[in-house]
């Protein structure tokens, strides 16, 4: 009887979880939030044969997506759209660029540091030499994260 009653509440658990996920994904799952894109807005469409287009809308009618990609008119079928993102925002490069050039500085800064030694007379100068180097390749690395950094929302999942 325990065994039962527990297996009936687990099922329970679990159906009531899944209720948000199923109602939220009705409304990524309506043509109409497309649609609703103002122009000019870019979006990101992964089409069902696995190619991805990034454009910036133009119109979405019931059958169709225009979107502009790299000054030409590109026409998608709603039937081969797998999904669709709404990009927001620009990249933040020069804040994740200052991040990383600090944390770069911080860690090379750090490994110059280990390389101090009282036998040498010119160890000392490991740890500017490090910091500038670590400064350099974190920011290049902050730069390049930050580029890919954009607020994406998920507007459409074909059903």
């Amino acid at each position: 009887m325990k065994r039962k009653f527990f297996s009936l509440l687990v099922m329970a658990v679990l159906l009531v979880a899944s209720l948000p996920t199923a109602f939220a994904q009705s409304g990524i799952r309506s043509w109409s939030t497309v649609q609703s894109v103002p122009v000019d807005e870019r979006l990101i469409v992964r089409q069902k044969d696995g190619k991805t287009i990034e454009g910036k809308m133009i119109e979405a009618n019931d059958s169709n997506l225009t979107i502009s990609r790299n000054g030409k008119v590109v026409n998608i079928a709603r039937d081969s759209v797998q999904q669709i993102q709404h990009v927001k925002g620009k990249a933040a490069k020069g804040k994740w660029a200052l991040i990383g050039t600090g944390v770069g500085a911080a860690a090379g800064a750090g490994i110059g540091a280990t390389r101090v030694s009282r036998d040498h007379d010119d160890s000392e100068v490991w740890v500017p030499v490090g910091a500038i180097f670590g400064a350099g390749f974190g920011a290049l690395g902050g730069l390049i994260f930050g580029a890919s950094r954009r607020n994406r929302t998920l507007l459409y999942v074909a059903p």
